[in-house]
C-alpha cells in the first residue's frame, strides 16, 4: 500500500509538473513494473485474453443447459379440422451423455396419423436417452467442455508469457535509459572540468607561467568534451523517448518522463543479485512446473489427449437406447391412471463399414500429439540452456565489473596525483588530459559492463519467467 501511494505521488509529479518544478524524482525499477502491471495496454490485452478463456468455458457448458421446446401445426379445410399437432416439453442434457426429457403431446383431428393419435386430454411423456456404444465414455459435449477448460488454463499461461516479454523489453529499455543518463552525467562532469581547466590555463598563460601551446591543448580538449556531451545528451533524449513507450496511466494516457524524472545513479542502478548455484539448479528443476511456456505445451498435450479420446470413441458403433413413460391424464388429474405398461422404447444402431474417416482423424491427432511432445522437449532444452547461459554470463560479467571498477578507481587516483604534480610544476596539461581520457574510457567501460550485467540478469529472469 505504501509503495502504491509512493507511485501515485510520482504520477502526480509527472502529470502536474508545475506543482513541483524544482523537484527531481528518481524513477525506480519497481515503479516501472507497477506501471506496466496496472496500465500498459499489453497487460490489459492479457487480462482480456483470460476473460476470453472464461467465456469459452461458459459457452461450452451451455451445451448442458436445459431447454424448453414447443411446436404446433394445424390444418383447417372446408370448416373441418384435418389435424392439430401440439408438442412441448423440457429436455435436460447431462454430463454423462444421458438426455432426460419430459413433455406433453396432444394430437387431434380426423386425419391424424393413427400412431400419433392422443385423447382430447393429451399425453404426458417422460423419458431418457442413453448411449451404450459411441458416446458412453466421452462425447462431443464433454470433449468440448474439457477442451474449453484447458483453453481457459492456457490463456493464463499466455498471459504470463505476454507479461514476461513485456517486462523484459521494458526493463532493457529502462537499463539503456539509465546507461545513457550516467554516461551523460560523466561527460557533463568532465566537460565542466575541462572548461575550468581551460580558464585556469589561460590565466596561467597570461601570467607567463605556461606556454601558449597549453592553452590550445586545453581548448581542443574542451571542444572534444563538449562534442561528447552533446552526443550523450542526444542518446539520453532518445532513450527517454524509447522508455516512454512503456509508460501509461489511467484512460490509456501515455506519460512523458520530462526533465524532472531521472534514473538512479549507477551505483544504485547496478545490483549484484547473483543466485547461488543450488538456487539455480532448483529453478531449473521447477521449470516444468512453473514456466508458462512449458506449461502451455503440457496444456496443449492435454487438449490433444482429450481429442484423441474423442476420436477413439468414434471407432465404436453408435448404439442409443430410448425409453419414454406415457401417461394419459384424465379427470383433471395429471397422473391419474399412470401405468408402467404404457411406454415407448427403441434404439438406433449404426457403424461405418471401414471407419476410414474416424481412423484418419485419430491418426492425425496422434501425429499432432507426438509433434507437440517433441516440440516440448526441444523448447525445454532451449529454456534450460538459456537459464544456464545467462547465469554463466552473470558470473563472468560480475568479475569483469569488479576488475574494471578497481581499474577506474586507479585511473582516478592517477588523475588526482597528476593534478597535484601540475600544481607543483612537475607535469603538463597534456599529461592531465591523457590521464583524464584514460579515466573517462575506463568509467564508460564500467557503465557498459554494469549494464550488460543487469541485462544478463534480465535474460535470466526472462528465460526462467521469474520477475
Amino acid at each position: 500500500m505504501i509503495r502504491k501511494f509512493f507511485c501515485l505521488v510520482i504520477v502526480l509529479g509527472i502529470m502536474q509538473s508545475s506543482i513541483a518544478q524544482d523537484t527531481i524524482k528518481v524513477f525506480l525499477m519497481e515503479d516501472l513494473f507497477w506501471y506496466l502491471e496496472n496500465y500498459h495496454p499489453v497487460s490489459k490485452q492479457a487480462s482480456l485474453l483470460v476473460k476470453k478463456g472464461e467465456n469459452e468455458v461458459r459457452k461450452s457448458k451451455g451445451q448442458l443447459d436445459p431447454f424448453l421446446y414447443t411446436s404446433l401445426t394445424e390444418k383447417q379445410l372446408n370448416q373441418k379440422e384435418y389435424y392439430s399437432l401440439l408438442e412441448g416439453g423440457l429436455k435436460v442434457p447431462t454430463w454423462y451423455g444421458i438426455d432426460l426429457n419430459a413433455g406433453y403431446i396432444k394430437n387431434t383431428g380426423v386425419n391424424v396419423n393413427p400412431e400419433k393419435v392422443t385423447t382430447t386430454d393429451g399425453l404426458m411423456v417422460a423419458g431418457v436417452s442413453v448411449p451404450l456404444g459411441q458416446g458412453l465414455l466421452i462425447d462431443k459435449r464433454r470433449a468440448a467442455i474439457k477442451q474449453a477448460e484447458l483453453y481457459a488454463q492456457a490463456t493464463l499461461m499466455e498471459r504470463e508469457m505476454m507479461l514476461n516479454k513485456l517486462y523484459y523489453d521494458a526493463y532493457l529499455s529502462y537499463l539503456q535509459w539509465g546507461s545513457c543518463y550516467n554516461q551523460m552525467q560523466l561527460y557533463r562532469n568532465v566537460y565542466e572540468l575541462s572548461v575550468e581547466r581551460f580558464n585556469g590555463v589561460v590565466q596561467s598563460f597570461q601570467g607567463g607561467d605556461v606556454p601558449a601551446i597549453d592553452t590550445l591543448e586545453s581548448f581542443i580538449n574542451m571542444q572534444t568534451r563538449e562534442t561528447n556531451l552533446n552526443q550523450a545528451k542526444l542518446n539520453y533524449l532518445n532513450a527517454t523517448l524509447d522508455l516512454s513507450n512503456y509508460l501509461w496511466y489511467e484512460n490509456y494516457t501515455s506519460l512523458d518522463l520530462g526533465d524532472r524524472i531521472i534514473p538512479p545513479a549507477m551505483n544504485e542502478l547496478y545490483k549484484e543479485n547473483i543466485l547461488s548455484q543450488d538456487s539455480v539448479n532448483t529453478i531449473i528443476l521447477q521449470l516444468e512446473k512453473n514456466h508458462p511456456q512449458l506449461k502451455w505445451y503440457e496444456n496443449k498435450q492435454e487438449q490433444l489427449k482429450v481429442e484423441k479420446r474423442f476420436h477413439s470413441e468414434q471407432l465404436k458403433p453408435l448404439l442409443n437406447l430410448k425409453y419414454n413413460f406415457l401417461n394419459e391424464p384424465s379427470g383433471g388429474e395429471t397422473f391419474n391412471g399412470f401405468s408402467v405398461n404404457n411406454y415407448t422404447w427403441g434404439f438406433e444402431f449404426s457403424v461405418p463399414v471401414f471407419l476410414r474417416e474416424s481412423r484418419a482423424r485419430l491418426s492425425n491427432t496422434k501425429i499432432q500429439l507426438q509433434d507437440v511432445q517433441l516440440e516440448y522437449l526441444s523448447k525445454k532444452l532451449e529454456i534450460v540452456n538459456k537459464v544456464k547461459y545467462s547465469y554463466n554470463e552473470q558470473l563472468a560479467l560480475s568479475q569483469q565489473v569488479s576488475i574494471v571498477k578497481s581499474t577506474t578507481e586507479n585511473y582516478l587516483s592517477l588523475l588526482e596525483a597528476e593534478k597535484q604534480r601540475l600544481l607543483l610544476g612537475e607535469s603538463s596539461v597534456f599529461l592531465i588530459n591523457s590521464r583524464e581520457a584514460s579515466y573517462v574510457q575506463s568509467a564508460l567501460k564500467l557503465i557498459e559492463l554494469s549494464i550488460k550485467h543487469q541485462e544478463a540478469i534480465a535474460d535470466f529472469r526472462m528465460a526462467s519467467a521469474l520477475w
